[in-house]
């Protein structure tokens, strides 16, 4: 890829006409090109994309468990979210009903709270009194030492408020791990685990395909990665270089072959492409347009 040149020309899928000589640069660690150009929407990066994929998630247990409820069947049209099923919640149910109850149970805060403001205003009160000599110093520090011992208790009371709330966000997470939802949006093609059955962390239960859909995984810097998030769209150049495109981002997470570069997974239709294109989707690497997230990024 060293000192490669691409010439980039925009589709009836972009807005205005895009013309640019890029010349890509090897990257060692994130083997992608991180030349910069200018368009009429500002200074972008070109990426390389690894080989395209059609869509087969695997749904996998997040807890281990036996299957209690299924919700679809082979060939069922799901979307990304959709609940497919569940294990076994009655443990974890119960709980979450108790760790929410304690958490919302706010009286022993609220009253120590009023306790510890009673006395801060008995304290500054008797301040006053001291000064115009109305009452003895002994009974100010009597009131201080009551202002502190109710603060203390306040804040010890403040304290198992936040035990409460880590407690409640642990069987909250523990309850939803019990339930699978669907990755993407697709077609149930296979059902593994039948209920009745146990499963284990990680167990692959259900299958999600989709033939028009493809994957396009880009490696990019972190900082890049920053200035895109799910949902946006960006412009995808075919190898062949006869379409141009514009691709879902569906998902950004680390890279674990690499520090600091993230993987930017995008989604493309197969009917945005020509039949000749359509025909070689698989295995296809495709050419990525990214802004650039900061003026410090390429020097």
């Amino acid at each position: 890829m060293n000192g490669a040149i691409f010439r980039l020309l925009s589709g009836p899928h972009l807005n205005g006409l895009w013309v640019a000589i890029l010349v890509v640069g090897a990257c060692a660690d994130l083997c992608c090109a991180q030349t910069p150009y200018q368009t009429e929407t500002g200074e972008k990066l070109l990426f390389k994309s690894t080989g395209a994929t059609r869509i087969s998630e695997k749904v996998r247990a997040n807890a281990p468990g036996v299957m209690v409820e299924i919700f679809v069947k082979t060939g069922d049209a799901v979307r990304k979210g959709d609940i497919l099923g569940h294990t076994e919640l009655d443990a974890t149910k119960l709980q979450l009903a108790l760790a929410k109850r304690a958490l919302e149970s706010k009286a022993n805060v609220d009253a120590a709270e009023g306790q510890a403001e009673a006395w801060t205003v008995t304290r500054e009160e008797t301040e006053e009194q001291v000064e115009k000599r109305e009452a003895e110093k002994t009974r100010l520090a009597w009131a201080m030492a009551m202002e502190k011992m109710y603060r203390a208790n306040y804040e010890v009371q403040l304290e198992t408020e936040n035990v409460q709330q880590i407690q409640y966000d642990y069987w909250k997470d523990q309850y939803d791990k019990r339930f699978m939802k669907a990755p993407v949006d697709g077609v149930i093609s296979e059902i593994v685990v039948d209920v009745g059955k146990n499963v284990n962390f990680a167990t692959h239960v259900f299958t999600i395909s989709d033939e028009n859909t493809f994957s396009i995984p880009v490696t990019v810097p972190a900082p890049l990665a920053a200035s895109i998030s799910p949902s946006d769209k960006l412009p995808v150049r075919s190898a062949d270089g006869k379409s141009v495109t514009r691709a879902l981002v569906d998902s950004i997470i680390d890279d674990p072959r690499s520090v600091g570069g993230k993987i930017v997974r995008l989604l493309v239709q197969a009917a945005d492409f020509p039949a000749a294109t359509r025909a070689n989707l698989k295995g296809m690497k495709f050419d990525v347009l990214l802004p650039q997230a900061a003026s410090a990024f390429i020097e």
